[in-house]
């Protein structure tokens, strides 16, 4: 099971595209899209784009990753 931990960080409403302006066809990619492209990543064991801020989310030795920016985990 995958546990993403975090601070909630404020950002401005213009990063979640048209869901923001309550317009829930958004056209961009799906929380499970961009997760599994994560997983993805960290499972070949490079560098991703954390979903939380934008910093590098590394992978870990033991598996799953984190954030060099936020401090986000995922396992």
């Amino acid at each position: 099971m995958a546990v993403l931990v975090a601070e909630p960080i404020d950002r401005p409403a213009s990063l979640f595209g048209d869901a923001a302006d309550g317009d829930d066809t958004g056209g961009g990619p799906t929380l499970d899209d961009v997760l599994v492209g994560v997983w993805e990543g960290l499972a070949a064991h490079v560098a991703v784009t954390c979903p939380l801020c934008g910093g590098a989310l590394r992978p870990a030795h033991h598996g799953g990753g984190r954030c060099a920016d936020c401090g986000t985990t995922l396992d």
